[in-house]
């Protein structure tokens, strides 16, 4: 294995759930102070990297102020960045913010694509691919089918054993996995959402998922429950040959209390 092999490597950022003001408080958790403690880890942990992949739930509130923040907040490390929505975020003021620019569709990276997938419902909370997202899927593995690929979407595909959040998984992820198995250059499957870390490897697939950047959901927990691990990002190394390497590191600066009488958010 040869450890010096060009590698693109992002860092995936997911569930900010900002508000218009920085003082917001979503279940007890300002917001935006455990943002900041994210990204002095960051600072602090990663020597370089190339672009910031935003995997949606990055506004609580949908306001463009607090796009414009989020999108501030990120560009003090110099790095591009890609958004992606989730089932929180106003995907018109989304694009209002970035200008267009950062909500891309697909990433080329030498022999790597990363596929940005939408699976926004407006007004519900669970996921579903519409027909031209998975038109989209189709048409990037076909007509680039050596590259190696990411596909990204804020909403899990498979259950991660929770109870309540296994409701909210994209409906139709059987229509985007019937179009996966036609092609032999998808490699992992990364999504947020779920606010909790996983990494499940299935025959060549990698399902992946990853803290978000306040509270986390307990694991393996049936209804609506907190943890008390702190708040997170996931590292990705994406190599020449098709190999992968990823992890999550979290602040170790921030302090939280749970609210465990909270019935959901």
């Amino acid at each position: 294995m040869n450890m010096n092999e060009k590698k693109q490597k992002f860092i995936q950022i997911t569930d900010t759930h900002l508000f218009s003001n920085k003082d917001g408080e979503l279940l007890g958790m300002n917001t935006q102070a455990s943002l900041d403690s994210v990204l002095e880890c960051i600072e602090n942990e990663e020597d370089d990297f190339d672009f910031f992949l935003c995997t949606g739930d990055l506004s609580q509130d949908g306001s463009v102020s607090s796009y414009n923040r989020f999108k501030t907040n990120l560009s003090k490390l110099g790095k591009e960045q890609f958004w992606l929505p989730g089932n929180h975020d106003n995907l018109q003021n989304m694009r209002n913010a970035s200008n267009n620019c950062e909500i891309q569709s697909v990433l080329n990276l030498g022999k790597w694509q990363i596929v940005l997938l939408n699976t926004q419902v407006q007004g519900t909370v669970f996921g579903q691919l519409a027909e031209e997202e998975l038109i989209l899927l189709e048409q990037a593995l076909s007509v680039e089918p050596k590259l190696y690929t990411l596909v990204a979407m804020h909403h899990h595909l498979q259950n991660v054993n929770c109870e309540w959040l296994d409701t909210q998984k994209i409906k139709n992820g059987h229509e985007l996995l019937k179009i996966v198995s036609k092609y032999n250059n998808v490699r992992v499957l990364l999504c947020g959402h779920v606010h909790q870390e996983s990494d499940e490897s299935r025959e060549n697939l990698r399902f992946i998922s990853t803290p978000s950047t306040c509270f986390q959901f307990k694991p393996q927990s049936d209804s609506f429950a907190l943890d008390s691990l702190g708040p997170g990002y996931r590292w990705v190394e994406l190599y020449g040959n098709g190999r992968i390497n990823t992890g999550v590191r979290r602040s170790k600066n921030f302090y939280y209390d749970i609210k465990n009488t909270t019935s959901g958010y």
